[in-house]
């Protein structure tokens, strides 16, 4: 950890060619020059990953304190990549948790279910499509939880959970009521929980997801909860705080307030990280894996600064290193995209739109399997970009460090068609 990592030395020694290159050559030429020499093909068999994409990205995984893993959701291959990455080194050298985009409570309990049961224990808990965490009803991403999580048995918790959550509220609620608390705040519990009850039996009729209690839901009713109970103890204190924070958010959103729910719920993902991290008696080794815009440093496509700008700044602080991968499917590469008619994924083009502005990226893999780019190198051309998608691939060059580009990726797969020999 002491030395200077092989490919941080390449990325120094690339910003050096690209300086040169760009006083003898248009910025075009210094960027595709800069863009093949740092390219790295990167394959994957069925069976792991290899080749010198495989070695420029264990090498940052070892060398990196906090590893972040930005994604166009519904990649089958990407939750094999991270949980490779996070299992190439001892646990006692390696990475101690594992950042998802869940809520803290949904997080505890597939990790609590995963030490006791295994993955048997987690399909089961995943059975019910109606109350699974968001993304873990793709088996890909099911099954890199039970092998990160297998890998740091007897270890402590491994999963931090630090997002709302989408269509957990009903074990949410049943938590919430095995705890004691003032007959006021049973009553306002009992209302909570009756609405939510109602707004799942109209989904399940009509299937229309505005009927879904996160969507539908209201705020106050939880605050109601929250002014009967003064004191609920941390972990009901932050039951109700989930609760609140999920309404609130997707109320904003459905009113048309797009960017306020945006920044809350960004402001929601730092300040639940940090409670994890505060909590730590020393700074584990954490890697993150959610959608692009929460892990990109700076502005993020949402006008919102999320995790992935603060981030760095702790590592800054504490004097260690952040290392950040955007992962993108190949050009016409179908992804999982989430039917919330029935909470099922089917295969379609990728939604999000990260890889706006990314052709000289597209243009440049390799003609079969993956392609890592190292980004770095082309930072001190990036203000000479021109074009109508320059804006967008400077935020992206200066945003991740590098950058995956799977082609001939394949969508995942729902956790219940996947038949296990």
């Amino acid at each position: 950890m002491g030395q200077i990592s092989d490919s941080i030395a390449k990325a120094f020694l690339g910003g050096c060619v690209a300086l040169c290159v760009g006083l003898n050559a248009s910025a075009d030429d210094a960027i595709t020059e800069i863009i093949e020499a740092n390219r790295y093909p990167l394959v994957y068999d069925c069976e792991g990953f290899s080749g010198a994409g495989w070695d420029f990205l264990s090498s940052e995984a070892h060398y990196a304190h906090y590893f972040l893993i930005g994604e166009e959701h519904g990649i089958a291959e990407n939750p094999i990549l991270a949980a490779a990455l996070f299992t190439s080194t001892p646990a006692d050298e390696g990475y101690q948790k594992l950042v998802i985009e869940v809520s803290p409570f949904m997080a505890d309990m597939m990790d609590d279910v995963l030490e006791t049961a295994g993955w048997d224990g987690l399909r089961d808990m995943l059975a019910d499509h109606t109350q699974r965490p968001a993304f873990f009803g793709m088996y890909e991403e099911a099954r890199m939880l039970a092998d990160i999580r297998a890998s740091r048995s007897g270890e402590g918790e491994v999963l931090w959970g630090v997002d709302y959550e989408v269509v957990g509220d009903r074990p949410i609620l049943e938590a919430l009521a095995e705890f004691d608390k003032p007959e006021g705040a049973e009553d306002a519990l009992a209302r909570l929980q009756s609405v939510s009850d109602m707004s799942w039996a109209k989904y399940a009729e009509s299937g229309d997801p505005r009927y879904i209690f996160s969507f539908s839901g209201d705020g106050n009713l939880v605050r109601d909860v929250i002014e009967a109970w003064p004191e609920p103890g941390k972990d009901a204190a932050l039951l109700l705080e989930t609760l609140k924070e999920t309404l609130d958010i997707n109320r904003a959103f459905m009113s048309g307030r797009g960017w306020a729910s945006n920044h809350q719920r960004a402001q929601f993902l730092r300040s639940n990280f940090l409670r994890h991290w505060r909590g730590e008696k020393s700074s584990a080794r954490v890697m993150f894996k959610l959608g692009s815009s929460h892990l990109i440093r700076g502005r993020n496509p949402t006008n919102t600064y999320d995790l992935g700008t603060l981030l760095p700044e702790i590592a800054q602080i504490e004097g260690v290193t952040a290392f950040s991968l955007l992962v993108l499917p190949g050009e016409g590469a179908m992804t999982a995209v989430l039917d919330p008619t029935t909470l099922t994924y089917s295969p379609a083009p990728g939604k999000d739109g990260y890889g706006e502005g990314m052709e000289v990226f597209y243009d440049a893999v390799q003609d079969e399997g993956f392609t890592v780019f190292d980004m770095r190198p082309l930072r001190p051309l990036s203000r000479q970009l021109e074009g109508e998608s320059a804006e967008a691939l400077a935020d992206v060059i200066h945003g991740y460090d590098a950058i995956v580009i799977m082609t001939g990726s394949t969508p995942s797969r729902n956790i219940g068609e996947v038949v296990e020999e």
